[in-house]
């Protein structure tokens, strides 16, 4: 089998990659921070599937989140459940709706997006 052959083989057959993207923590509100920062330490601590899942979804970097939507509709209902702001659930959803990203990553330093709700915090 020719190498172009196993190449688009590989390509049929490949999961399909997921998208970052990286905003400003600014697109928060500081109570959702602290929300974040506590579901991160809630889903370590416990490992409670029928809660969670099997895997962390929310983690907690030095300055900021990623959160993991690879289960989208679910992951969203739950964080609204646990009590971000709909300005989050806003941005959530927004961004990972019909594009392919699965995992947003909120970091201090990261520009600001002025189409996304802002917070000075």
């Amino acid at each position: 089998m020719a190498s172009e052959d196993i190449l688009q083989e590989l390509v049929k057959t490949a999961v399909p990659l997921t998208g970052l993207v990286t905003l400003s923590t600014a697109h928060m509100t500081q109570a959702d921070s602290e929300l974040l920062a506590h579901l991160s330490l809630s889903q370590r601590a416990s490992h409670n599937a029928a809660q969670w899942g099997e895997e962390e979804w929310v983690i907690d970097r030095e300055y900021g989140f990623i959160v993991q939507l690879t289960q989208r509709e679910i992951r969203l209902e739950t964080l609204l459940k646990a009590g971000i702001s709909a300005a989050l659930y806003h941005v959530l959803d927004t961004v990972t709706k019909d594009t392919g990203i699965a995992f947003v990553s909120f970091d201090r330093d990261e520009r600001i997006l002025t189409t996304l709700p802002v917070f000075d915090w």
